[in-house]
Parts: structure tokens; C-alpha cells; sequence
């Protein structure tokens, strides 16, 4: 998707090289854990970051969970990616059944950024495998064909956009 910008969050993909990529993918789970853990200072039984704003959004811990599961199905696709020639990925799933299915609202919140540090690194892990021949590979997933660099910068936006949504959902969390 050249030239895709977020029209909510702002995130330009043309704007993220591989570098950058990883160095993003490797800080989420710091800056997941500094809001998570603001939050239970705040409110020390964590009704803040599992309250939802309002019942079409998901609260910051189910937002947390979201990234870390997209992380770990990340991982392997993309080492696929470049092992493997035009892969068809599968096993994607629906956010908001997975949401309930998984009860992500009712987990540990630390342990949920503790998920999220694990699968971030090992994302950055994979990708630190990819030389440059490699990030124009692609790959069929269930919504279309996409190259890994595309993916990757996928990924940084996956996690940048969730953590303003995990700010947002705080800050209304908060008021009165």
C-alpha cells in the first residue's frame, strides 16, 4: 500500500523504513507498559483499563491483547515470507470475536504487556533476518496480496495506532 496514510492516526507508510520498523516494533511493549502500568497506579484493581468507553470500543488491556496476538501471528507469516515463495497465509481471525473468545478483558494487564514484549521481539527478531533483496517478497492473505515491507510497516502501524487508542480510551476512562 505505497502511499497509504492513516486517515485517523496520521501514520505515513512511506515514512517507515525497515530500520526504523524494527526499532518501533521493539519500543511498543516499553510504551504499552508505561500507560498500562500508569493506569494501575491510578486504580489499583484495574476497573480502568478493562472499562470501555463506550460498547463499540475495546479497553486499553483488550487494545493491549490485540497488538500482542497481531505480534504473534505477524512472526511466522513473515518468516514465511521470505523463506518460502508467494506463501498463502492463513489463520487470521476476527478481532472483535477473538476479543470475547479469549476473555482478553479479564487477563492479567502486566502479563498482557509481558505477551506483547515477547511477541514484539520476537517480530523484530524475524525481521532482523530479512536482508534487503527480501522486503519486495509478498504474500496472499485472506484480504490480498501484500509485499513485507508493506506488512512490516503494517505492523509499526498496528502498534502506534493502538497505543493512541489505549491513551484515548485511559483519558476517557478517567473522566468523571
Amino acid at each position: 500500500m505505497p502511499g497509504y496514510v492513516c486517515p485517523e492516526c496520521g501514520l505515513d507508510y512511506d515514512s517507515i523504513s525497515p530500520s526504523d520498523a524494527k526499532v518501533a516494533i521493539r519500543s511498543f511493549p516499553r510504551r504499552y507498559r508505561t500507560a498500562v502500568a500508569g493506569a494501575l497506579e491510578d486504580d489499583a484493581d484495574a476497573g480502568l483499563i478493562r472499562r470501555r468507553p463506550d460498547a463499540a470500543t475495546w479497553s486499553a488491556l483488550e487494545y493491549t491483547l490485540h497488538v500482542a496476538d497481531l505480534y504473534e501471528a505477524f512472526a511466522p507469516a513473515f518468516r514465511e515470507m521470505f523463506e518460502r515463495d508467494k506463501p498463502t497465509i492463513g489463520g487470521m481471525w476476527d478481532p472483535d470475536e477473538r476479543v470475547v473468545a479469549e476473555r482478553y478483558n479479564e487477563q492479567d494487564p502486566m502479563g498482557a504487556v509481558d505477551r506483547l514484549d515477547a511477541a514484539a521481539e520476537a517480530l523484530a527478531s524475524v525481521l532482523d533476518r530479512v536482508d534487503a533483496d527480501a522486503w519486495s517478497r509478498t504474500a496472499t492473505f485472506p484480504w490480498g496480496e501484500r509485499d513485507l515491507l508493506t506488512m512490516t510497516r503494517n505492523a509499526v502501524h498496528e502498534g502506534s495506532h493502538h497505543l493512541r487508542d489505549v491513551e484515548r480510551v485511559l483519558e476517557a476512562a478517567r473522566r468523571p
